[in-house]
């Protein structure tokens, strides 16, 4: 957040869509996932005037897989109830000290997930 006097930008994060019955392609589980909305918005007093650099997301809340969303895929993924996995990008990986099975962080030495048990690379 950057503020200097009665103006500022800041960054909004909103849920647009919510999936109700998705297979996680990471850990295969029955999962529920959301499409986000994150942007960069410049408000004065508090009241947003303009929005920019604006970025989708979808997220699983079974081990908290994280992809983003083709600027060509957004209209048609609000649409539909079906989420086409192979047109995603896997932002996952970014965080290699996280379970693949459970999706928590782990420190980096444990051979052993400390929540579910998965032996860890």
């Amino acid at each position: 957040m950057f503020f200097f006097g009665i103006f500022g930008i800041q960054d909004k994060e909103k849920t647009i869509k919510e999936f109700e019955s998705t297979i996680c392609p990471r850990c295969g589980r029955l999962t529920r996932a959301e499409l986000i909305e994150v942007y960069t918005y410049f408000h004065f007093f508090f009241i947003p005037l303009f929005q920019w650099n604006h970025r989708y997301y979808v997220t699983l809340r079974c081990c908290r897989a994280f992809y983003e969303v083709p600027k060509d895929y957004i209209n048609e993924l609000k649409q539909t109830s079906i989420i086409d996995f192979s047109r995603l990008k896997d932002l996952s990986y970014f965080n290699p000290n996280t379970c693949p099975r459970c999706g928590n962080i782990v420190n980096p030495n444990f051979n052993y997930c400390p929540f579910c048990g998965e032996r860890l690379n």
